[in-house]
């Protein structure tokens, strides 16, 4: 029952992007000396921790060799323009998700979280508040991880660099241009201006080539009528009970009419026959772990979630009501630690 509900709170945090904090003890994920990274900081790093019941089927995660684990936390060489294809890539709509009933309440709680109101008092912007739009880019699926996080903000210039020069964070090479070496979110890294209404918090390693190429004109990649999209080129690293050949897969959330959220999912397999076999594993998955339990604490929610595979693509549908978001937004505050959502006053 315990890893059911475990399970069940991994998959309310799929519902929250970017932030958590740092108060569980981190897996172990060593980084170079120069940049904290802690693995709790990461909502990917926590979904792995709770999920780890479920997939032990899957088996256990082979270890990093050396040289991998000490490059964990750089870019690496990969283009630095957020219009070229990206590993990871997250683009949240943030002002369309304030819009949205439940999306509202998400924004809501995320601000609650304590590196983000850390954050709103170094740089005067909380994204979940004041943001029109994030965009999240690079080699992993972490966020902040090792990529490049850019926010688009409404908040006055004036007020978040006097902020910044409030905060006393150390000047990089080149001054202004260069940004400031920034502790936030959980990570150390450069913090860079640049555009106005915009904050990117970037890896040390591509700081200067990723200051010149956020100097283009930026478009997160949304689509109208959506709320976010991810795109994951190797899925199997995060969700480690889909085989390695399961590759590029998309997940995208939109509003839906009675004011919950519509979500949606696809990836590619090699094969119609594979992608069969993979769709059908999921549901099993899914159907052994949505207990009476997890039934109760999602309001079903799980109940609701359809795999299939169309020839050889992977697709998977979920309609949340509002009921099923609040619910599962009760787990993410418990998981977190959060306090409990106010009651609805009466009429």
């Amino acid at each position: 029952m315990l890893r059911d509900v475990r399970w069940s709170c991994a998959t309310a945090l799929l519902f929250t992007v970017g932030c958590d904090r740092d108060e569980r003890p981190p897996v172990a994920t060593p980084v170079r000396p120069v940049t904290t990274h802690p693995a709790s900081s990461s909502v990917i790093s926590r979904l792995d921790l709770a999920a780890r019941d479920v997939t032990a089927d899957a088996g256990p995660e082979p270890p990093l060799p050396p040289a991998a684990r000490e490059l964990r936390a750089l870019f690496g060489d990969g283009s630095v323009r957020p219009s070229d294809p990206q590993p990871f890539r997250l683009a949240v709509a943030l002002r369309a998700l304030r819009a949205n009933a439940s999306g509202a309440k998400i924004a809501a709680l995320l601000s609650l979280v304590p590196v983000v109101i850390e954050g709103k008092t170094k740089t005067g912007v909380d994204p979940f508040v004041s943001g029109e739009w994030l965009l999240v880019y690079g080699a992993r699926a972490e966020v902040p991880g090792a990529n490049a996080n850019v926010v688009r903000h409404t908040r006055p210039d004036t007020e978040v660099a006097k902020a910044i020069n409030a905060a006393g964070f150390e000047a990089r090479d080149g001054g202004a241009s260069g940004g400031v070496q920034a502790s936030l979110y959980g990570v150390k890294e450069p913090l860079l201006r640049p555009q106005p209404a915009t904050l990117a918090l970037v890896p040390a390693d591509r700081a200067a080539d990723l200051a010149s190429a956020l100097k283009a004109p930026l478009d997160p990649g949304t689509k109208p009528g959506e709320l976010a999209r991810v795109f994951l080129a190797e899925p199997a690293k995060v969700l480690r009970i889909l085989p390695s050949e399961v590759v590029r897969a998309n997940a995208i959330a939109k509003p839906a009419g009675d004011g919950g959220l519509d979500l949606a999912a696809d990836a590619e397999c090699g094969d119609a026959a594979g992608c069969a076999a993979v769709a059908t594993k999921l549901t099993d998955a899914v159907a052994r772990q949505n207990s009476m339990m997890v039934r109760m604490v999602t309001r079903s929610l799980l109940s609701g979630l359809a795999i299939k595979a169309n020839g050889t693509k992977l697709e998977a549908t979920l309609h949340a009501t509002p009921d099923q978001v609040d619910a599962i937004l009760s787990l993410v505050r418990a998981q977190l630690g959060l306090p409990p959502a106010p009651l609805p006053r009466d009429p």
